[in-house]
């Protein structure tokens, strides 16, 4: 009986070590994996639909819609913690208002629109246990180079260098081992000049590249 027990515990912690085993070595990353993603983004206010609204007074508040195409380079320092940059393209429209308007004829009038060259800067974790659950915070540097609305405005619309503070939670699809997408929804506090406007959106990148 004592050698049947000894059997049985034998086993088990053979099948307890098989399991162990295959969680430290199974996992979707590996420390030092470098992957190259190709991203598209999109953003915007709850509150957009306000001031699209020209016909009517437009109330006080910060609007924005936002895009986002470009690379991102991942590294990951331990199998549930990556450090991300990279180089986006980054249209941008916003519109901060300290009060009411009225009579406004052409939204291009109030608004800013540059076309931003941005570097995103960000630390993300894989979720222990559920490392398909991805989410992070980073800071993006956004470099005005032009303004789309300047041809219709009549006026610079390219604005000023500003930042802002993405934070993201979403889905990471990528395969232990080999590549695969993500997609995820962020909030973005960018921090204007004349305030702060929140877009709210989803980046969906398309694949990851494991280099």
């Amino acid at each position: 009986m004592v050698k049947k027990g000894l059997c049985v515990l034998i086993l088990v912690a053979a099948l307890v070590g098989s399991v162990f085993a295959q969680e430290k070595t199974d996992y979707k990353h590996q420390s030092f994996d470098m992957l190259l993603g190709l991203n598209f983004g999109f953003g915007i206010t709850p509150n957009m639909g306000d001031v699209l609204d020209i016909q009517n007074s437009i109330p006080k508040g910060n609007y924005a819609v936002i895009w986002d195409t470009g690379i991102t380079y991942d590294f990951y320092l331990f199998n549930w913690l990556s450090f991300n940059i990279g180089l986006l393209l980054h249209p941008d429209v916003y519109v901060l208002l300290d009060q009411d308007l009225e009579g406004v004829d052409d939204f291009t009038d109030i608004a800013a629109s540059p076309l931003c060259l941005t570097i995103p800067l960000a630390a993300h974790i894989n979720v222990p246990v559920v490392e398909w659950l991805y989410a992070g915070i980073g800071l993006s540097l956004n470099i005005p180079m032009s303004g789309m609305l300047d041809g219709l405005a009549g006026v610079d619309t390219k604005g000023d260098f500003f930042v802002g503070l993405p934070i993201d939670i979403g889905f990471d699809f990528v395969n232990p081992g080999r590549g695969g997408g993500r997609f995820f929804f962020r909030i973005t506090p960018e921090f204007h000049e004349g305030g702060t406007a929140v877009p709210i959106g989803f980046i969906w990148q398309v694949y990851n590249w494991k280099l």
